[in-house]
């Protein structure tokens, strides 16, 4: 006979040993669906099974079955297509939210007349004092917009209201008379370093466009500060509108401290539902009592949660095309402001980069640098080469962010020195900024505009974004991937393609926002495809991607979302495809 406590113990052991060998009931299971997995080897399968956020199971409906148990939710997924959450490895989502609820929201497409009419219906809601800040419009106007005849007809409409609005690039602002007067800038005002106050020819009077952070900082900060609540609204919103295209990983590529300080918020009340990437500003940011560059760097652990992750830096190395701010090899086309021989400028000479960079790269932190022109990508290349002799091969991996024109001869060097083509915004077909871009380059060059297959068989690692809300008015990744494999406008506003020579195959569009995306971001262990052990970050959709034609995929709409197994987004039933 065992005694009493020998018999407790050996009821125990058994206990334990039966339930090593027993598969536990998951929380969630999806069967019954064309599931791409984005894994190669396996990239179909039928189900899989989900335990404590993770994926614990994948393959067939019978690979499953042991993991359903009384408590386990299980989803037919009746055919549909399901694959991995979307990861956006450029955007700006604070902004895009707080855009989406408050601001004066202008079609980027907009033409003139019907911008300025948007303009004044916004006036007319603002209440007595009110600043009038949104955007964007496009930047097919920019000549336009640089004459006192077009700063007339934004006063005209503006009905005194000091108004600050940004164009479709981020990079520019359109303001009135009042702005101008409160900011006090003149005839007489200087241009900042790495800035531009655009004025009148003959009277030298600004116009009221301002190019590049340098010049609109100080309008801006007049500007009254967004609150606290405002804010978390939009991150909140920002998240909710990303679910909704089935996004669950974005890269912030500009996480000033009060931006980080918004998500920490969020993630440690509601919840964040998706994995955010912060990109700390390596250089001055806009409000003087935030820490910037190395202060913020050595602080980013203040902000850190599961789910917010500000392990990035990031850098502008040039402007945009269409305002001449880039930096090329060759000269822009002749005109009365910048002459024959005009190459745009860089912001950082060779060395200041080279020191930058090495100094981040031995941290462990990698780069994201804005670079536009052929130049500017070259001169980040070359710095990034000089940097992997002096901290060695294996540093972080730096991202050259839009890469957008790249020389011939740069386009293996994105492999060779391990360097992410970050290709965003989401303008890989003809729109009306890429006819800005024509009037400053011409359209020869012009048309060598994002060589992204020719980035792809070198062996670079390619990753999709949106650069929302700067490109345009919505982070629909969809539009994004429909553009990358026709090389043609999804909306039909512009006809034609676009360099259709570097269109791409869906599964390589489809693994540039999954799988490449996360690689980027640092994810890849986490999530990007679906795999055991992995973050149960899925969508369904309401058809099969490679059943389709490929400019229907712009009209995917997403069915779920589901981050860490937890179902954060559901189309609502009157939406849903009969």
């Amino acid at each position: 006979m065992h005694s009493p406590k020998l018999r407790v113990l050996l009821v125990s052991l058994a206990l334990c040993w039966g339930g090593a060998n027993a598969a536990p009931n998951a929380d969630l299971v999806l069967r019954n669906g064309a599931i791409y997995t984005v894994e190669p080897g396996k990239t179909w399968v039928e189900a899989v099974a989900v335990k404590d956020g993770k994926y614990v199971a994948v393959g067939r409906n019978a690979d499953v079955t042991k993991w359903i148990g009384k408590n386990t939710q299980v989803v037919d997924l009746a055919g549909a297509m399901a694959m991995p959450g979307l990861n956006d490895v450029h955007q700006h989502p604070l902004e895009g939210g707080y855009e989406s609820l408050y601001s004066c929201n202008i079609p980027a497409n907009a033409a003139f007349e019907a911008m300025l009419e948007q303009i004044k219906r916004c006036v007319e809601k603002a209440e007595p004092g009110d600043w009038i800040v949104g955007g964007s419009w496009g930047s097919q106007h920019i000549d336009r917009l640089a004459s006192l005849e077009g700063l007339k007809a934004l006063d005209d409409v503006t009905a005194g209201h000091p108004t600050f609005l940004r164009d479709d690039t981020y990079h520019n602002r359109w303001v009135n008379s009042e702005a101008l007067r409160r900011a006090n800038i003149t005839a007489t005002t200087a241009n900042p370093e790495g800035g531009i106050i655009v004025k009148d020819a003959k009277t030298n009077q600004p116009v009221g466009l301002v190019k590049e952070f340098a010049a609109f900082h100080p309008i801006e900060a007049l500007i009254p500060p967004r609150s606290k609540e405002r804010l978390q609204k939009a991150a909140a919103a920002a998240i909710a509108i990303n679910n909704g295209f089935g996004i669950t990983g974005i890269q912030d590529a500009f996480s000033s401290e009060g931006y980080l300080k918004v998500w920490n918020t969020l993630d440690r009340g509601t919840g964040v539902n998706a994995w955010l990437i912060g990109s700390m500003p390596a250089m001055p940011a806009p409000d003087p009592t935030e820490r910037y560059g190395q202060a913020l760097i050595d602080a980013r652990h203040e902000f850190r949660t599961e789910h917010v992750r500000p392990d990035f830096a990031k850098l502008f190395l040039d402007g945009v095309p269409p305002a001449r701010t880039s930096f090329f090899i060759k000269p822009y086309l002749e005109d009365a402001a910048h002459g024959a021989h005009f190459h745009g400028e860089a912001n950082y000479s060779q060395k200041q980069l080279t020191d930058m960079l090495a100094k981040l790269d031995k941290q462990g932190i990698p780069v994201k640098m804005h670079a536009t022109g052929d130049a500017s990508v070259r001169l980040a290349l070359d710095a990034i080469a000089e940097v992997r002799a002096r901290n060695g091969a294996h540093g972080p991996r730096h991202h050259i962010a839009h890469a957008s024109f790249v020389a011939p001869e740069d386009i293996a060097r994105f492999k060779q020195l391990n360097v992410v083509a970050d290709e965003s915004p989401m303008l890989w077909f003809p729109t009306g900024l890429w006819y800005a871009i024509v009037a400053a380059i011409g359209q020869e060059r012009a048309l060598h505009f994002w060589p992204m297959k020719d980035l792809l068989k070198s062996g670079a690692l390619l990753a999709g974004g949106s650069d929302w809300p700067a490109g345009q008015d919505t982070p629909n990744p969809w539009i994004g991937i429909e553009g990358m494999v026709t090389r043609r406008n999804p909306t039909g506003e512009v006809p034609g393609a676009l360099w259709p020579e570097q269109a791409i195959s869906l599964s390589e569009a489809l693994r540039a926002y999954t799988l490449s995306s996360a690689k980027a971001m640092g994810l890849e262990k986490t999530t990007g495809s679906i795999k055991p052990g992995k973050s149960a970050d899925l969508i369904v959709l309401d058809r099969h991607l490679f059943k389709i034609p490929a400019d229907q995929i712009d009209q995917v709409a997403v069915q779920r979302t589901y981050f860490q197994g937890r179902l954060v987004y559901e189309r609502p039933a009157q939406a849903k495809t009969p």
